[in-house]
């Protein structure tokens, strides 16, 4: 962090209840008064509010709604994930974007986030909507040490950290609907996809991507989702801001993560079960295989859906799942 800005708001994020005057930010930091100034003016103008009162100092008073490293690093408590934040205006799919550099080498932990992606996909090949400005669209690079046959957790990983989030942020009704989509008073709001790279005994990189709805209004939904579709802002009554969020995620997630690696598996799934809203409902799971009826009974140790049909247990290990 040596850009005079990137330190003077990581200064001032750290104090932002209290206000500190240039030259003690110059002392801690061992920069100029006049850098100091120009920084500050340069934040400003990115769309940082800046408080100063002659005589006193300086005050953060509010971010900019973007996603990049200034919004999200501050403060942000893991070891390993979300280190390194590429952001992107737009983008075709932050999946794409990041396992092109995954393949490249990028290290663990980076996060791909952009603005506006323009062909944001979802499970099962479907569309995701991703207007700019209004959501979370990311991808972050994974290389857990675990057999390819592993992999698979980390779906469930990633839908305990989301679920906790929202939970533990805003304090709202959140849930996850097998095998992975997040549920907020019953109607979706995120989803997310994991794509793995592989040899027979040895994950070479998963690209976790999560699409999170958070700011979008009613009317941007598309007419066909609008119904079973919400947003964090639908939900909590005000506008959300995204950063805090992607922080509270990527920590939350790297808790989880690290249960995986740890081989933790059956603490995650006894999670998982506490948060779905699918077990011990009826269900329809429709997949490229047809569709399947049944009382939704468990999951089992890989996290297939063992559904209970005529009287004898099934397990389902793909699809959506729709209540009946």
């Amino acid at each position: 962090m040596s850009n005079p800005a990137d330190k003077i708001l990581s200064f001032l994020s750290k104090h932002k209840d209290s206000y500190t005057s240039g030259q003690a930010m110059a002392d801690s930091l061992g920069i100029t008064r006049a850098a100091i100034w120009k920084a500050i003016e340069n934040l400003r103008a990115d769309g940082y509010d800046i408080e100063s009162v002659k005589a006193t100092g300086y005050k953060l008073k509010g971010v900019p709604d973007t996603l990049g490293e200034r919004e999200i690093l501050p403060g942000l408590k893991t070891g390993v994930l979300g280190k390194k934040i590429i952001r992107l205006t737009e983008v075709d799919s932050t999946n794409t974007y990041a396992s092109k550099l995954a393949v490249d080498g990028e290290p663990e932990g980076t996060v791909v986030i952009a603005e506006h992606q323009t062909a944001g996909r979802g499970r099962l090949g479907r569309k995701w909507v991703s207007p700019p400005g209004l959501n979370i669209y990311a991808s972050i690079i994974l290389r857990p040490k675990v057999p390819p046959r592993d992999a698979p957790l980390v779906t469930f990983v990633a839908a305990v950290a989301l679920a906790r989030t929202v939970r533990g942020l805003y304090n709202l009704d959140a849930g996850i609907k097998w095998p992975n989509d997040l549920l907020i008073n019953g109607r979706k709001s995120a989803g997310i996809l994991t794509e793995m790279s592989a040899e027979p005994e040895l994950v070479r990189h998963i690209i976790l991507g999560v699409g999170i709805d958070v700011n979008m209004p009613r009317e941007d939904f598309p007419k066909e989702i609008k119904d079973i579709s919400t947003s964090v802002m639908l939900e909590l009554g005000r506008k959300v801001n995204r950063a805090e969020l992607m922080r509270r995620f990527l920590e939350e997630l790297e808790k989880s993560y690290l249960m995986m690696i740890d081989g933790r598996r059956a603490d995650i799934l006894d999670e998982w079960r506490s948060l779905s809203v699918t077990l011990g409902r009826n269900v329809r799971v429709t997949s490229h295989a047809g569709e399947k009826t049944g009382f939704a009974r468990d999951i089992n140790t890989e996290g297939g859906l063992i559904l209970e049909v005529d009287g004898k247990e099934e397990t389902v290990t793909s699809g959506d799942v729709g209540f009946i």
